[in-house]
């Protein structure tokens, strides 16, 4: 009971001490909370609660040395806990030690934490205050003093709260969703490019079948208009109507002939050298040449495709490299982590073990002890039956006699 009533007071003590020292500090955040002309009776009451903090440290640590010296007799008592003990005197040894050092220190410097606070100037005296005593400081230093305060205030701000581990987990969850989303998409994508690009080429194709198509059909134009120029030119060159009905009669038998020409006049027309604008060779060179720039094209539209796949594959290793690494990282950790869980498990294993032997032993120690006291009572309830018998037996010898 007196230890619970010292470390109560122990309590109270530290709490009044803590609001002197809450109030002590706040003189560097706000000026003017704490006047000069109180200064000496702040500390005063200061040092007394140090001091009553230091008589009550004293009051503890003599009931604790009580209560260990009565434990330490008893037969059930453990190694661990003198150790304990042991420990717990130290520190409230050395804890009395430093708080009658620090009551000491400040009784004698009361003078010191009380004076007023002042300054010099090269060339100048100490300013003098006429409403009080002693030498005071500028009110620039005061003004200067609470830029720096207000300053310090700005830099100490707390920094803003980071993000729950809860939800960093879901936006990482996210994260891998939407990197394997956009896996998938870039998969659809290239073999959607893919069936572009078979798509331009079949395309391609066409287009330059359909344009040897329209140039056969323009140089066969082109010799129908001449052939049929020639012939009426001709035709208009002979003047008489047999000779135009032997021209009909024998353009109806070469029809008929498979187009074999009988008249030797119209015969000689199919070897006379023909103009046809654009010469066969020139015109060959041509389709040529536009089918291999087309070729050229599709090869260049390919390589930049190509290109373009290699560029996200590589992209895509780094993220997946990067990911193996953050993978191996929290592997290792997680290793680290259970090898820390076994080795505690182990540990608390092993104190388990401890107690349980130390508790069987205790168990065994009082029991061996009830067992002596159990043969103690009986010899002295022995010598007891035996004593009684012997006084009666004397008193009855008495009364004979």
């Amino acid at each position: 009971m007196e230890l619970h009533s010292a470390l109560k007071k122990l309590t109270s003590a530290f709490t009044k001490l803590d609001s002197y020292v809450q109030l002590l500090a706040m003189t560097s955040k706000k000026s003017g909370d704490l006047p000069q002309a109180n200064h000496r009776e702040f500390f005063n009451k200061m040092i007394s609660s140090v001091t009553y903090l230091s008589s009550i440290v004293k009051d503890v640590s003599k009931s604790y040395n009580f209560k260990v010296s009565l434990e330490h007799q008893l037969p059930t008592v453990t190694q661990k806990l003198k150790t304990t003990d042991e420990c717990v005197v130290s520190s409230l040894i050395s804890l009395v030690t430093c708080t009658g050092k620090l009551s000491n220190f400040m009784k004698s410097n009361v003078d010191m934490f009380s004076a007023p606070t002042s300054y010099r100037t090269r060339g100048h005296s100490f300013i003098q205050d006429d409403d009080q005593q002693g030498r005071m400081t500028s009110p620039t230093v005061s003004t200067l003093r609470e830029k720096s305060v207000n300053y310090m205030a700005m830099l100490n701000k707390p920094s803003p709260d980071s993000v729950p581990y809860t939800q960093a987990l879901n936006n990482r969850r996210v994260l891998v969703s939407s990197t394997e989303s956009k896996e998938g998409l870039a998969q659809q994508l290239a073999s959607n490019s893919d069936k572009i690009s078979r798509l331009e080429q079949d395309r391609e194709h066409w287009l330059l079948e359909a344009q040897l198509l329209q140039i056969k059909y323009d140089k066969e134009a082109m010799k129908v208009n001449q052939l049929q120029s020639q012939l009426q030119s001709h035709i208009s060159g002979v003047h008489g109507p047999d000779l135009m009905r032997q021209v009909s009669n024998d353009s109806q038998e070469g029809s008929k002939a498979d187009h074999k020409p009988t008249d030797p006049s119209l015969g000689s027309l199919s070897k006379q050298p023909m103009d046809f604008g654009e010469s066969e060779e020139t015109s060959r060179e041509n389709l040529i040449k536009k089918h291999y720039t087309s070729k050229v094209s599709i090869m260049t539209n390919h390589r930049q495709m190509v290109d373009s796949k290699s560029v996200s594959f590589h992209s895509e290793c780094r993220a997946l490299h990067q990911r193996l690494s953050l993978a191996e990282k929290s592997k290792q950790k997680t290793q680290a982590e259970l090898q820390k869980a076994n080795q505690m498990i182990l540990q608390l294993q092993g104190e388990l073990s401890t107690t349980s032997r130390s508790y069987d032993d205790q168990l065994k120690m009082m029991s061996d002890h009830l067992c002596s006291l159990n043969e103690k009572l009986t010899s002295q309830k022995d010598e007891i039956d035996s004593l009684k018998l012997s006084m009666k037996q004397t008193a009855k010898k008495g009364k004979g006699k």
